[in-house]
């Protein structure tokens, strides 16, 4: 699903993430790496492959759109150090040829060192470029001349068929002034959106992104 916004295009991927075509740039929020581990830590069933999946779809969005950078808008990692740093230190050496830049979420606790050890930009607010802002947190207010693009929210929609069958999807939520992003992570739940005057929502499953009427 493409979309155009201040004349710059966007597709928007059943991964769950945005490819900034003019840029060649993936947009990515609330990973929240670590999190898996962090459960069975504590000893809820989550089963082990579900972080391999993560990795897995990082893997499939930047071979299908050959992206040179990543932002990644915030919770890229959920909360202290566990072994999955070290899976994700791996991966960002196997992809040490694309530019990567993290705005800082609530969650991303870890040291900012460990970020940049890794080649990440870090911004701790805003990250600024053409009539573009990438954040984590959205915003309460319209920002003058530019569009917004955050995460945090996790946004998902429910739709309803015949009878009382329902399904919760994740999905895009895109205003006149600013764009939310599902979260990437696996099992990081959601907050429920609705439709609003000016505002399109773009739900996606495994295998296609469609627009709610």
């Amino acid at each position: 699903m493409q979309i155009e916004i201040r004349e710059h295009h966007f597709l928007l991927l059943t991964q769950k993430a945005v490819f900034w075509q003019e840029t060649q740039t993936l947009l990515i929020g609330d990973l929240h790496l670590g999190k898996i581990t962090h459960f069975r830590k504590a000893g809820i069933a989550v089963p082990n492959q579900a972080a391999a999946n993560n990795f897995q779809r990082l893997n499939e969005i930047v071979r299908e759109t050959g992206a040179t950078r990543i932002i990644f808008l915030g919770d890229l990692f959920h909360s202290q150090y566990n072994s999955e740093w070290e899976t994700f230190r791996e991966w960002r050496n196997e992809h040490h040829y694309i530019e990567m830049i993290i705005v800082i979420g609530n969650h991303d606790i870890l040291p900012v060192s460990l970020f940049l050890e890794s080649d990440l930009q870090v911004y701790k607010d805003d990250y600024e470029e053409a009539e573009f802002v990438f954040t984590h947190h959205p915003k309460e207010e319209p920002v003058e001349g530019k569009f917004v693009f955050a995460g945090h929210v996790h946004p998902v929609f429910t739709s309803y068929g015949r009878g009382r069958q329902s399904v919760k999807l994740p999905c895009f939520v895109v205003d006149k002034y600013q764009a939310i992003l599902p979260s990437f992570g696996v099992f990081t739940g959601g907050f429920q959106m609705d439709l609003a005057v000016n505002r399109k929502i773009y739900i996606t499953t495994e295998t296609k992104v469609f627009s709610v009427c």
